[in-house]
């Protein structure tokens, strides 16, 4: 049975990740676990009773939704932060996914910026995250790009996750290597060599794009010249191309809209 976090807030955009879980996984046994951090505050909107009784009526309209399904819920409300109650949750639970929706975004940066996604992208501890942008349309584009410059060698406990996206799809994974030199050094052949055999049971397709201005801008190049993608997938790797993404002024350097998941696997030593 297959194990998802989803964080939520309540908003629309919370319950377009929820949305998102609920299509991924139709075919699938799963449960969910649906966190909420309280914010224990003068400001807060909600007494902590109220919250939970919030909580307890989502998990109740997700279960009538999903009665047809092998689906379970189960509702968690602690007075954390989302980040440190993941985290928490995640060390027990030890999900296949994390879910979260994102705040409005408006462009491919702001995923990044100004939300608890950016605090679950940074420091959330080996888990798999995916954040679904309030744009996002479900439709029958399945494909999937991960993103590479073959610097990392990839090892299979870091694919598992995302063979599971691509058989959970029945779709065809597609390789882009960012290209940041002209020619690929003997150890990125190797680890090139090496994703080819780690991915020969799945059905893959290999292909190059130049580095564009910044890596954000080149991975939403990726997007609108592949209209048949619907996830983007990246490792966060410790150095190198996750942490050039991150250091981005992305805000500055990109104006374009994103409507695509995106995936980030952790970097498992």
């Amino acid at each position: 049975m297959k194990k998802v976090i989803i964080p939520t807030d309540f908003s629309v955009n919370a319950l377009k990740a929820i949305d998102y879980a609920l299509e991924l996984f139709k075919n699938e046994a799963c449960t969910f676990y649906i966190l909420h951090g309280y914010h224990n505050a003068p400001s807060s909107e909600m007494s902590k009773s109220a919250t939970q009784k919030s909580l307890d009526l989502l998990v109740k309209s997700l279960e009538l939704q999903t009665a047809d399904k092998d689906f379970y819920f189960e509702g968690i409300l602690k007075t954390e932060s989302v980040l440190n109650l993941t985290n928490q949750s995640q060390n027990i639970i030890n999900a296949d996914f994390v879910i979260i929706g994102t705040r409005g975004a408006s462009t491919f940066s702001q995923i990044f910026i100004g939300s608890n996604a950016l605090d679950l992208i940074e420091h959330l501890e080996n888990s798999t995250l995916i954040i679904v942008p309030p744009e996002y349309e479900s439709s029958s584009s399945k494909g999937i790009v991960l993103a590479t410059d073959y610097k990392h060698t990839f090892t299979n406990a870091e694919l598992s996750p995302l063979l599971k996206m691509v058989n959970l799809k029945k779709t065809t994974l597609n390789i882009a290597h960012v290209k940041t030199e002209e020619t690929l050094s003997d150890e990125q052949k190797s680890n090139k060599e090496l994703l080819k055999s780690e991915l020969k049971e799945v059905k893959n397709h290999f292909f190059e794009i130049e580095l564009q201005d910044n890596v954000a801008y080149t991975l939403y190049q990726i997007e609108k010249e592949n209209k048949n993608i619907d996830t983007m997938v990246i490792l966060k790797t410790k150095h190198g191309f996750f942490n050039q993404l991150l250091r981005e002024n992305i805000i500055k350097n990109l104006s374009a809209k994103t409507k695509i998941p995106l995936l980030v696997l952790p970097q498992i030593n």
